[in-house]
């Protein structure tokens, strides 16, 4: 292999570094990825690393000369998808164990993904309907809080698309779903209006990026476990205050 194809070979390997990070996997697992997958191709790795905002390998290459490349991860671009960090998983896997040439790798493990997501709407208007009734909710509040979900649905696909920072579209989207909640408990499309309130108010809470941020201290990431916590808690503060000022705003604190 050419100097130019084992860099093509660690630019890919971090891009898979990158794309698990991404999808919420353990700093280590995608630090330990990366390194078995360089040393199916009988490089020495002198370091493999990965952090919540940033991936880097330092190889050395059969000519032992050093290279070192880094990948930047976007915290726009992260989040919690385990069905496609299996399909990464696999990928490595194989190529661990039947190492292609360079140029036969996959190019792009990235999915394409469609704008709009049916299945995930369902999700939306399950989840908040199901949780407004489960704490004591009427059918009805489980009602107003699916249809209040559908209009945040559509409020987080505008911030994917133009890529709003995560914690003002938080504040800004809790505002308007508990303007909502109070419009539909005052015109009786509702009876309870914390209820309806407690449904939407479960799409926001960062419940797993909270536990991902402990489980990273107990492997001793500490700065990515750090990171994962400071962003749960910041998001939970800003569900706090965008739901806040919207009572306040209807007299209700």
């Amino acid at each position: 292999m050419t100097r130019l194809e084992w860099e093509a070979l660690v630019e890919y390997t971090l891009n898979i570094g990158r794309q698990m990070m991404e999808c919420g996997a353990e700093a280590w697992r995608a630090e330990n990825t990366m390194a078995r997958i360089l040393r199916a191709y009988g490089l020495e790795v002198l370091d493999a690393h990965a952090i919540a905002t940033q991936a880097a390998v330092t190889v050395k290459l059969p000519d032992s000369s050093h290279y070192t490349s880094t990948r930047m991860i976007l915290p726009d671009h992260t989040g919690t998808d385990l069905g496609r960090l299996e399909i990464i998983n696999a990928a490595a896997r194989d190529i661990c164990a039947h190492p292609p040439k360079v140029e036969a790798l996959p190019m792009s493990l990235d999915p394409v993904r469609p704008r709009w997501s049916w299945l995930e709407l369902v999700g939306y208007l399950l989840g908040s309907g199901a949780f407004a009734v489960f704490f004591g909710g009427t059918l009805l509040d489980g009602v107003a809080s699916a249809v209040i979900a559908a209009v945040i649905y559509l409020m987080d696909q505008v911030r994917r698309y133009h890529h709003q920072n995560r914690i003002i579209y938080t504040i800004v989207a809790c505002f308007l779903s508990g303007l909502l909640a109070r419009a539909c408990a005052q015109v009786g499309f509702g009876v309870n209006l914390d209820m309806i309130m407690i449904g939407d108010v479960m799409l926001f809470i960062p419940g797993l990026a909270l536990v991902n941020g402990v489980r990273e201290l107990f492997y001793a990431d500490i700065l990515t476990g750090v990171y994962r916590m400071v962003e749960a808690l910041l998001g939970a503060g800003a569900i706090a205050v965008g739901y806040a000022v919207s009572l306040m705003i209807g007299g209700g604190f």
